[in-house]
């Protein structure tokens, strides 16, 4: 069977490449070697190493392969809608959006979980040095060596850039946003930036690396943010599946707390706003939202609120075109990720 320029297997094959390619990294880091500046950075290397090697071994024992196959594949699909060609220009980009991930979930977890490691320890100031080069400094010194004319390095640099400033903005909303405040379309500005900016950085510059005009990258930036909102949405409901309620415990405003609260009744709403505070520190009090958010109805009015966002990905999807074996393969990768929500009913928008 004809796979096309990027179909399932050469998928796999380039998950496979990008996942070598970051081993080797790992070992030239802990030698200080590629970091574009000679030798002698053995100290920094070797924190970007065993940070990163912890990563990957997180993401193994969590489960989360299917998340970093999506973060990969996203910026190699968009090459390839891009040329029509096999996408081995762009593991750079995918390379850079894992780097990014390991460096933010690790500065994410130090925000948000309660009791975490004070950063004055010495162990825990090493991660987050280790977390800063890996998400900015080590990425740029990549970008420093791609074969790559002046002006497309330039504007690499600058999808990086905006990606961290997009990100941390979208955090601080996250962290300083309270439930009880919250809309929809304020938590959905929150995912924007701070799950939508890694995910609009890997395909605008896949897109830039392919040679695509300022408009067209400007419309990969558009979908990759959109994919990365309906990721933050799989996150949040795995979360509560998970019975981890991380989110609970950490106060957060996610999407479906805050639709719940914006579609209950008065009376309803009043007595339900009582407990966000409360399941910040008591189990009962989460499990007793838990139940109240994932009951049927409320789950079912939660699809149909979802729904419009999935599609308008699908319609960005349309509205750039591109090589048709490709663009079908990223159509498959957002309904792949909507996938991923444990219960949920995906309703006809």
């Amino acid at each position: 069977m004809d796979e096309g320029v990027f179909g399932k297997a050469a998928q796999e094959r380039a998950i496979a490449e990008v996942e070598a390619e970051m081993a080797v990294l790992c070992e030239l880091l802990a030698e200080g070697l590629p970091l574009g500046l000679g030798e002698g950075r053995e100290m920094v290397g070797g924190a970007m190493s065993e940070f990163l090697v912890e990563f990957f071994d997180t993401v193994r024992a969590k489960g989360s392969r299917p998340g970093t196959n999506g973060m990969i594949t996203l910026p190699l699909l968009v090459h390839a809608v891009e040329t029509g060609d096999p996408p081995a220009p762009a593991r750079a980009i995918a390379v850079i959006h894992l780097l990014w991930w390991a460096a933010a979930r690790h500065l994410d977890d130090l925000t948000d979980a309660p009791g975490a490691p004070s950063p004055g320890g010495v162990a825990a100031g090493t991660k987050v040095l280790a977390a800063l080069a890996v998400g900015s400094h080590l990425p740029a010194r990549l970008v420093a060596d791609l074969p790559v004319s002046a002006g497309v390095r330039a504007s690499l640099g600058d999808e990086l850039s905006r990606c961290w400033l997009d990100a941390v903005d979208g955090q601080l909303r996250d962290l300083t946003c309270r439930a009880s405040a919250a809309t929809p379309a304020s938590v959905l500005r929150s995912y924007e930036g701070k799950t939508g900016a890694p995910y609009a950085m890997a395909a605008a510059s896949a897109a830039c690396l392919a040679g695509a005009d300022r408009r067209r990258v400007a419309g990969w930036r558009s979908f990759g943010r959109a994919l990365g909102v309906v990721r933050q949405l799989v996150n949040d409901q795995r979360d509560l599946a998970s019975g981890r309620h991380e989110d609970l415990a950490n106060g957060t405003a996610t999407y479906l707390l805050v639709h719940l609260l914006t579609s209950l009744p008065a009376a309803r709403r009043r007595e339900a706003l009582a407990l966000p505070a409360a399941a910040r520190h008591s189990r009962s009090a989460r499990a007793e939202l838990t139940a109240w958010m994932l009951d049927d109805e409320v789950i079912d009015s939660y699809a149909a609120s979802v729904a419009p966002l999935i599609e308008h990905a699908h319609g960005l999807l349309d509205t750039l075109g591109g090589e048709p074996g490709c663009v079908r393969e990223l159509h498959g990768l957002v309904d792949e990720t909507a996938g991923h929500m444990p219960g949920f009913r995906l309703a006809v928008a």
